[in-house]
């Protein structure tokens, strides 16, 4: 019994700290001027978070299909997931407020974190990274799951919890030449 106890505080401190692996390799992509690009999205540089970590990509308006999802993720859903909609890790009733959330990220182009209720009643966080393409659009999303398994069942009646809007990277000032020739 301490076993498992100790085995789901392991898993649930590595989901969180792949979730902050991500967060700081996003920031650290976009401090380098403005949203990343998706083709700039080293798999090597978050080889700690990739269990936990997904690509999707945008379609439509408040919609995303997964692209490729690490371990974590497919274990979520009960599959392998890529090619899904990412709504469906969600449960029914939380799906519309996840799109919100979603065409929220794409829109203002900020990240978001969700904490969820999955298809299979466990709660989770979701964080969405936006990922621009050649011409500036958001057109992908990074993001990660983290499944907070602490032995309460959750009633599948509980939809997507509170959206945080985390800040955006500090952009490096600009500067520019001011010549007073007077």
């Amino acid at each position: 019994m301490i076993t498992q106890s100790l085995a789901q505080q392991a898993a649930r401190h590595h989901a969180t700290r792949a979730l902050d692996l991500l967060d700081t390799y996003w920031r650290r992509l976009a401090a380098h001027g403005g949203l990343p690009q998706w083709s700039a999205v080293d798999p090597g540089a978050i080889q700690d978070a990739l269990d936990h970590a997904f690509l999707a990509e945008r379609y439509g308006h408040c919609h995303a299909r997964i692209r490729t999802a690490g371990g974590a993720i497919a274990e979520a859903a009960g599959t392998d997931c890529a090619g899904f909609a990412l709504s469906l890790l969600v449960c029914p009733e939380g799906r519309s407020a996840f799109n919100d959330a979603l065409s929220a990220c794409c829109e203002n182009r900020d990240p978001v974190a969700l904490d969820i209720t999955t298809v299979h009643g466990s709660r989770a966080k979701i964080v969405l990274y936006p990922l621009i393409d050649r011409s500036g659009r958001v057109t992908q999303l990074l993001g990660g799951l983290a499944l907070r398994n602490d032995g309460q069942t959750v009633p599948s009646g509980v939809t997507s919890g509170s959206l945080e809007r985390p800040r955006a990277p500090n952009r490096r000032p600009e500067l520019r030449l001011v010549i007073d020739n007077t």
